[in-house]
């Protein structure tokens, strides 16, 4: 038996335990771990978990956005935090398990996941006595440190604010902003880089549309299409793909059935111009007010031959024309008829248009109905109501 035991000194205590059990290390391997508690001996440790796996071609500015903070965070020398703030499927956590791949990869740097509300003095003493560069990945902070009052969040300031000599790259994630402290804002001290998501951009979506995409000449429409969310995330670009190629249906027929609704929910006045035939109406309503990505509109002419008013029914499913720069947009019913509705407020759609520069006259291809040509008002309402995207 003896060499095969050795005593293990802890504090004041001497404790025999087999030399097979030791395994010391002067650095932390590159690889992921995750945090955990002992309550009988009162102390954190780390257990390996599995390493963050990436299939598949990473689409957009996911290289680039990594290799400025990852160099960022290795010139500063000291702490940075980074927050990522979307929904979920808007990119954030992907750019966060990429960042923390290529950290191991190319510098030897491991990640620590925290997804329990640890806080407090001893904690931020086990995160310093980790005196080499690593990644500290919190997903979901705002749900794992809940702002409720208990100060679960503001017991975390001390540790981003770099007070500890030791190189961290603090790393969030957040679906909600507004359920973060506000001490964490406006602080590069503690929050160096914050980078919200939005949404996909139109260069992500026609570089998968272009690689996944069966129609190609559907692209211009997706693209179109996803200007009209205010976070279009990847979750509903491969579903319409995947729907669109399954049944070689448009972007407009998937969405009457995918769960993918466009969020444009503020009403708006718009001035009307309603084209019958070749020609622009006469004695037409100017204006119109509501949502005409979500409503079915209603405009009238008078007759002359009758003097009465004779109603034109257009649906979102009629829109032909979307003009991001200007939000003038432009339908065509199954009659033919041509309204063109012309914003003449300064409320805007949900979507930040400015973020959308290539989409400028982009053309939504959507299919027209027969909705439009029945002679029964009551019943023309109702068929077009039926062809609504929504």
């Amino acid at each position: 038996m003896e060499g095969k035991y050795c005593y293990l000194k802890k504090s004041n205590e001497f404790h025999v335990t087999p030399k097979s059990n030791l395994d010391l290390y002067d650095k932390l391997p590159p690889g992921t771990y995750t945090v955990n508690y002992n309550s009988c001996r009162s102390e954190y440790y780390l257990e390996i978990i599995d390493d963050f796996v990436l299939k598949g071609k990473i689409y957009g500015d996911v290289p680039k956005t990594s290799d400025r903070i990852l160099r960022t965070f290795m010139e500063r020398r000291r702490s940075t935090g980074v927050l990522l703030v979307g929904e979920k499927g808007s990119g954030k956590t992907l750019l966060a398990q990429y960042m923390a791949i290529v950290a191991a990869k190319d510098h030897d740097i491991p990640t620590i996941v925290v997804n329990q509300p640890w806080h407090g003095d001893e904690f931020n003493l086990f995160i310093q006595s980790i005196s080499q560069p690593a990644i500290i990945f919190f997903d979901e902070f705002e749900k794992v440190y809940k702002d409720d009052g208990e100060g679960q969040q503001e017991h975390m300031l001390t540790l981003f604010d770099g007070v500890y000599s030791s190189q961290k790259l603090f790393l969030l994630t957040c679906n909600d902003k507004n359920q973060l402290n506000d001490h964490l804002m406006n602080r590069p001290g503690r929050i160096y880089y914050l980078l919200e998501y939005g949404g996909l951009e139109p260069a992500f979506i026609t570089e998968y549309c272009q690689d996944n995409l069966l129609q190609q000449e559907h692209i211009p429409t997706v693209c179109a299409i996803s200007a009209l969310f205010s976070s279009f995330n990847f979750d509903m670009l491969k579903a319409m793909v995947e729907d669109m190629n399954r049944y070689g249906e448009s972007p407009a027929e998937v969405l009457k059935y995918l769960n993918v609704r466009p969020d444009v929910a503020r009403r708006e006045h718009y001035a009307v111009k309603l084209i019958l035939g070749d020609k622009p109406a006469s004695d037409s309503q100017n204006t119109w007010s509501g949502n005409p990505l979500k409503e079915v509109i209603s405009i009238y002419n008078t007759v002359k031959e009758t003097g009465n008013y004779k109603n034109h029914y257009f649906s979102p499913a009629h829109m032909q024309h979307l003009n991001t720069k200007t939000r003038v947009l432009q339908f065509k019913n199954g009659a033919g008829d041509v309204l063109v509705l012309t914003p003449v407020n300064v409320e805007r759609f949900s979507v930040n248009y400015d973020t959308l520069p290539l989409l400028n006259d982009a053309v939504v291809n959507a299919e027209t109905s027969d909705g439009g040509c029945t002679d029964n008002e009551e019943k023309k309402y109702e068929a077009m109501s039926m062809y609504t995207m929504y």
